[in-house]
């Protein structure tokens, strides 16, 4: 296992070894809470996500010009996400890292304080429930759930284009939205023997929807990075866009799945 040290100051060696990437997600995510409860305990719920992503930014700007790299070095009979499938997983397990952090200090941290460092994330979770609550067709809410999740892409994919790595926001807001939810369950309803229940019930249809903004802040990064280094050969950017039009295609093809799941099958468990 390589030294904590070595990950967060080499890209390419952190691209390598993706399973120690939770534990780099885990610890920025731990120092970020703790620092916001100590400077700024009244908007901490926001500023420990900010602060993540400040951690997390000098890794992923470095990742995705390795990936761009990769760009100019594809086969034309490559498949686009079989070569930056190391770029996906490593955003894979950042996000879980992130995920486990938040589901272990909602569970651990006294209700008090819970309610300081999780109000913005437990006020979305509110609003989000009561207009659900006010739809009374499956038909409805899925285009409800749809909608929003493609706006989150859209913003995904906007964030990745003009600020490289700026779609970690994203995927730190939404981790730690999962991870309140998750570890609210666990600490006041049915206890730490219903975390697999938890993470099965939120999971199935949160991995793809993850995924499809994972591939957005892939393909608004791989942008990002050309213009960046000023690379507009006419056929770098033909299959530039083209590349990228594949993975956002994929990616609202997930969202679709992921809304049918949460909507068919989630909301029944």
């Amino acid at each position: 296992m390589l030294k904590l040290s070595e990950i967060l100051l080499s890209p390419k060696k952190s691209e390598r070894h993706p399973f120690e990437i939770i534990f780099v997600g885990f610890f920025y995510t731990s120092l970020s809470l703790l620092i916001s409860l100590w400077i700024l305990p009244e908007h901490a719920s926001l500023v420990m996500v900010f602060l993540t992503v400040i951690a997390c930014l000098y890794l992923v700007e470095g990742i995705l010009i390795v990936e761009e790299d990769k760009e100019n070095n594809l086969n034309k009979g490559s498949w686009i996400l079989k070569e930056h499938s190391k770029f996906l997983f490593f955003l894979m397990f950042l996000f879980f890292g992130f995920l486990i952090a938040f589901i272990f200090w909602t569970i651990v941290l006294p209700e008090n304080i819970t309610s300081i460092v999780f109000s913005l994330q437990k006020a979305s979770f509110q609003e989000i429930k009561s207009i659900s609550g006010m739809v009374t067709s499956t038909t409805g809410a899925f285009s409800i759930i749809l909608g929003n999740n493609l706006k989150v892409l859209l913003l995904s994919l906007i964030l990745a284009l003009f600020y490289g790595a700026g779609a970690i926001f994203i995927l730190a807001w939404n981790a730690s939205m999962m991870g309140y939810i998750i570890g609210d369950l666990v600490k006041n309803n049915l206890g730490i023997i219903s975390l697999p229940y938890a993470l099965l019930k939120y999971s199935l249809h949160g991995i793809p929807e993850i995924l499809a903004y994972f591939a957005a802040a892939l393909a608004g990064g791989i942008i990002f990075v050309t213009v960046v280094r000023g690379n507009f050969q006419k056929e770098k950017i033909k299959k530039t866009i083209m590349d990228v039009t594949i993975i956002i295609g994929i990616s609202i093809l997930l969202l679709l799945i992921a809304a049918l799941i949460e909507v068919y099958v989630s909301s029944f468990i």
